[in-house]
């Protein structure tokens, strides 16, 4: 089995999810803070856009076909 660009994606996108849950959504963590902005709310903001960029790109670039339209 050769390893596609989109097999690193989906890796991405299941790790990112895995480490947030675990390492950087923990309670009581405000710092390090961005301005006023505590380390939860701008570390998630992050993390969610990063998920999102991947899977955007995931959608791009997976072999599928089109189903014809009838």
């Amino acid at each position: 089995m050769t390893l596609r660009p989109w097999h690193f994606l989906a890796l991405a996108v299941f790790l990112l999810t895995l480490i947030s849950f675990i390492w950087l959504f923990q309670e009581e963590k405000t710092t390090p803070g961005l301005g006023s902005i505590p380390f939860i709310f701008w570390s998630s903001f992050v993390v969610t856009l990063f998920v999102v960029l991947a899977t955007f790109l995931g959608s791009k670039i997976f072999p599928h076909k089109e189903t014809p339209k009838s």
